[in-house]
């Protein structure tokens, strides 16, 4: 009962390449939510669910779901297909605790993105802070 989900609306935006994800928020088991929501992860730590929730707002998590997602349907695997899991933990290769333009650079960095793909990304994506 004492884990920690991060919840966003199963349907947002149109699809478009990129787009905002509406308010994620981060919800501790129990408190219940309705089927209009979709959640990621179950975590002991709410560190590691701001964590996840740094994530969905970056660029680079955004642009990989825009790749699939074509509707504002969020709510199946297919959907999210493209977008890498990672660690959330205090021992991740990514620094969760930082901006999240910040964090987007690390996973450029990580997934070896071209200056090309890193521009094209920072002028289609809007931000999300």
């Amino acid at each position: 009962m004492d884990k920690f989900k991060v919840l966003i609306p199963s349907s947002n935006g149109s699809g478009r390449l990129g787009e905002t994800i509406s308010s994620p928020i981060i919800e501790k088991e129990g408190q219940g939510y309705t089927e209009t929501f979709i959640s990621f992860g179950a975590f002991s730590e709410i560190i590691e669910a701001e964590a996840l929730l740094n994530y969905l707002k970056t660029k680079f998590a955004r642009t990989m779901l825009g790749v699939v997602k074509t509707t504002q349907g969020n709510k199946t695997k297919v959907v999210w297909s493209k977008v890498p899991l990672q660690d959330f933990t205090e021992s991740s290769d990514i620094d969760w605790s930082v901006s999240i333009s910040e964090i987007d650079k690390q996973l450029y960095k990580k997934y070896g993105l071209s200056q090309e793909e890193i521009s094209f990304i920072e002028t289609k994506v809007k931000s999300m802070e």
